[in-house]
């Protein structure tokens, strides 16, 4: 749902919109008009019926029906970046909040991640509020649903990536002290949990942020921007 989303869609693959659902009434709106243009089939609906599709009032008057994006496969990716010197993957562990797995999702985006893998049974899915707080970045990040978080870790350890972790446990380095490896998995824990035990154990490195206000941490979303920007900082691919 949202405006920019679909905006995203329509840039990046059109083919994958089904069908547009509306309650715009002016025809001479940008989006509208963009539809139209790639021969889009727009169905007029009500406000309400549009609320009720994606439960949700913050759709903008616009949702889309899409083909759904194919799932990367662990296998296929690993063998695929062999060749590669760098490498950003980001690893999230139980993000139940739709908004923060939006917002984490725009930051993979826009720094450059290789893939985003959550897992199949712990933790938010794309819904239509994740696709629009991403403003459409759910539509660009490859992404990969797994079954067990732990094996698909030791995969990558196995292909020389570092396994790391947001903590801020005894065995946490200062990001302002850390080098990251040019291959890094990087693990993004919940709110409340952080990077669940059996996941932190199996790490090779830990890191924390510092703060310097009174608030003594940021929240996920906040966090995984900023760890990301640091490993841009150091491997930038523009």
């Amino acid at each position: 749902m949202g405006r920019n989303c679909i905006y995203e869609v329509l840039n990046s693959n059109p083919d994958r919109i089904l069908k547009v659902y509306t309650c715009q009434k002016n025809e001479d709106d940008a989006l509208y008009t963009e539809l139209q243009k790639n021969k889009i089939c727009i169905k007029r609906v009500s406000k309400g019926e549009i609320a009720k599709m994606v439960n949700s009032e913050s759709h903008q008057s616009y949702v889309a029906s899409v083909k759904e994006i194919p799932n990367i496969h662990i296998r296929d990716f690993i063998e695929e970046s062999q060749n590669k010197d760098q490498s950003l993957v980001l690893m999230l562990d139980s993000i139940y909040d739709p908004q923060n797995l939006g917002t984490i999702m725009r930051a993979a985006e826009c720094f450059g991640v290789d893939l985003v893998i959550y897992s199949k049974n712990r933790g938010s899915d794309i819904t239509p509020t994740v696709t629009k707080t991403s403003a459409g970045a759910t539509e660009l990040v490859p992404i990969a649903k797994v079954s067990n978080l732990a094996d698909t870790m030791l995969a990558f350890q196995k292909a020389d990536y570092w396994a790391g972790c947001a903590d801020v446990g005894k065995r946490s380095k200062s990001l302002y002290e850390f080098e990251f490896p040019e291959k890094t998995l990087l693990i993004m824990g919940s709110e409340g949990e952080g990077v669940r035990p059996l996941l932190k154990k199996k790490c090779d490195f830990h890191i924390s942020i510092p703060m310097l206000g009174q608030i003594d941490s940021l929240n996920v979303s906040q966090a995984t921007a900023v760890l990301l920007n640091s490993y841009r900082s150091v491997f930038s691919s523009y």
